[in-house]
């Protein structure tokens, strides 16, 4: 079975990208949200992530404050460092261990996994094919405002990533999201094709 991944910039439309393929029957397997997994109670990024940061990231819940915690990580590159030297491990482990068993499970259904920071952490050789998604700068202030954070927050998560030229740079194909999603879907037609083709 191929490899093939989404990555891209922060609020660039990865995650509306990879619903258009799985609307199509693909599998999608999407790093964040086996962070999230990872940040709940009983997995071991919770407790490895409470070990390094304190019970002061957990709510009344006892559950992992995530904007808390977010806003530790983007306001220090040293604990965002510490976050991503225990996440990151455990994410790549999950996601071989998900793209194994489908395919032998579903070995006819392609799957496509999405993974926000791949050429950060030196992962598009475990990839057959990757896929950038951009927007320009000024897109993804703007949607980053949309979902609620302030300027300077939203600035402060751009500049934790690559720029998205870099991330264009290192991919093998580019799906510009600055337009419509009509614009959107035609070109995440023209993407299934060319992977399946491959």
């Amino acid at each position: 079975m191929k490899r093939f991944c989404i990555t891209g910039g922060i609020a660039c439309g990865k995650s509306a990208a990879a619903a258009r393929l799985a609307a199509v029957g693909w599998q999608v397997i999407d790093a964040d949200v086996i962070a999230r997994e990872q940040l709940q109670p009983g997995a071991e990024g919770y407790k490895k992530t409470v070990d390094a940061f304190g019970k002061n990231i957990l709510n009344d819940a006892r559950l992992v404050d995530r904007t808390l915690l977010g806003r530790l990580v983007f306001a220090d590159a040293g604990k965002r460092v510490m976050l991503n030297s225990i996440l990151h491990p455990l994410i790549r482990a999950v996601v071989e261990q998900r793209l194994q068993a489908h395919g032998r499970r579903w070995p006819g259904v392609p799957a496509v996994t999405v993974i926000p920071l791949l050429h950060e952490t030196d992962g598009a050789g475990r990839f057959d094919s990757v896929a950038c998604v951009a927007a320009t700068p000024a897109g993804q202030l703007a949607r980053l405002r949309a979902r609620g954070l302030d300027e300077d927050a939203a600035k402060q998560r751009m500049r934790a990533q690559w720029p998205v030229e870099e991330k264009i740079r290192h991919s093998q194909l580019v799906l510009w999201n600055n337009g419509s999603f009509d614009l959107l879907d035609r070109q995440v037609a023209r993407l299934q094709h060319l992977w399946l083709s491959s």
